[in-house]
C-alpha cells in the first residue's frame, strides 16, 4: 500500500541537509550551472535508500549504498518520485556458463598428447 498522501514524500533528514549544504556551497552550480548540463561538484554519499527523490535533486550526484558499495547516480527529470534504491540493484545476476566456452574446453591426455 502506498504512504499516505497528507503525509508527503519520505525523505531522510540528514539527506536534505546535505542537498541544501551542497546549493550553499556552490551557489553559481546550484542556480544555473544544473540547468545548463553541469555535472554536480560533489557526490552525496547516502544509505538511505528509501528516500524518495525530490524534484530538488535534479542534477545531483547521489551514492547509493547498495550493502556493499556505493553506486553513483545522477538525477535526471524520469526519476523524480521514484526511491533512490530502485536505481542501485543489492543482487548480481549469475552468469552461466555458454555451451561454446564448455565444449571448445577439452582436456587433453597427457599420455598421449591428444584431446579426450
Amino acid at each position: 500500500m502506498p504512504r499516505s498522501i497528507w503525509k508527503g514524500p519520505y525523505v531522510a533528514v540528514n539527506l536534505l541537509q546535505d542537498v541544501v549544504n551542497l546549493a550553499r556551497k556552490h551557489p553559481e552550480w546550484w542556480n544555473k550551472g544544473r540547468f545548463l548540463g553541469q555535472k554536480a561538484p560533489e557526490v552525496i554519499n547516502t544509505y538511505s535508500r528509501a528516500s524518495v527523490i525530490l524534484p530538488d535533486f535534479l542534477a545531483c550526484r547521489f551514492g547509493v549504498h547498495n550493502g556493499k558499495s556505493f553506486i553513483n547516480l545522477e538525477v535526471q527529470e524520469a526519476m523524480v518520485g521514484h526511491r533512490l534504491g530502485e536505481f542501485a540493484p543489492t543482487k548480481v545476476i549469475a552468469q552461466h556458463k555458454t555451451k561454446e566456452s564448455a565444449v571448445g574446453k577439452k582436456k587433453i591426455n597427457p599420455k598421449t598428447g591428444k584431446a579426450g
